[in-house]
């Protein structure tokens, strides 16, 4: 069984996510999804926050 992971060791990842889940309410999932690319958030983490709201860390915006 693998186990989650609930912290996020690279704060600044973890800062361009919740900036990126910002944009996601301003200017869309497009805008959001190329701004957390272009951050180096991996693809699956980015699918994760845009897509799926209730798998988001608890530190993520909500």
């Amino acid at each position: 069984m693998q186990v989650e992971r609930r912290s996020r060791p690279d704060r600044v990842k973890a800062i361009a996510v919740n900036a990126g889940l910002g944009l996601l309410e301003t200017a869309g999932r497009e805008a959001a999804a190329a701004f957390l690319e272009d951050a180096g958030v991996p693809l699956p983490v980015i699918a994760r926050v845009l897509s799926e709201p209730d798998r988001r860390r608890a530190e993520d915006l909500r």
